[in-house]
């Protein structure tokens, strides 16, 4: 009998350690920079208002972990950058994402990431040419640890 619960007790231990030690990434951890420890800008506290109102600020504010959520989406994984434009380029446009706004309010220095429905959560960069310019954005996406 008590070889039984022996040879149990080492088999399920044999197999529990097999399946804690992988190699995945943690799907609910990823790093996040410094940088959204620091309080929100006047800027960015206008981009989420614009994007979802004053209730929904005060929600992202309530939360701290969706405050550094919204903080590292505007701070680190959206970026403007110059490419010149080629016309057998292979780039989306970025009136195709659905937006908030019509593609005609573009402004290169209050361009609102909030206002557009990239897909934030994907494992892949997305990059979307701004019609009729040099400029191309950039989402990075979420580094897991």
């Amino acid at each position: 009998m008590f070889f039984k619960h022996f040879l149990f007790f080492i088999l399920f231990f044999s197999f529990l350690n097999i399946y804690s030690q992988h190699s995945d990434h943690n799907l609910w951890i990823y790093d996040i920079s410094e940088n959204v420890k620091q309080e929100f800008t006047d800027k960015e506290i206008i981009f989420i208002k614009d994007a979802h109102g004053n209730s929904e600020y005060k929600r992202i504010v309530a939360i701290k972990g969706l405050e550094k959520y919204i903080k590292d989406i505007l701070r680190n994984r959206v970026q403007i950058l110059k490419k010149k434009f080629l016309p057998n380029e292979n780039i989306k446009n970025l009136n195709s994402v659905r937006s908030k706004i019509s593609p005609s309010n573009f402004s290169l220095n209050d361009f609102n990431p909030l206002l557009y429905n990239f897909d934030f959560e994907s494992k892949y960069n997305q990059i979307y040419r701004i019609q009729g310019t040099d400029y191309i954005i950039n989402i990075i996406p979420k580094k897991y640890k």
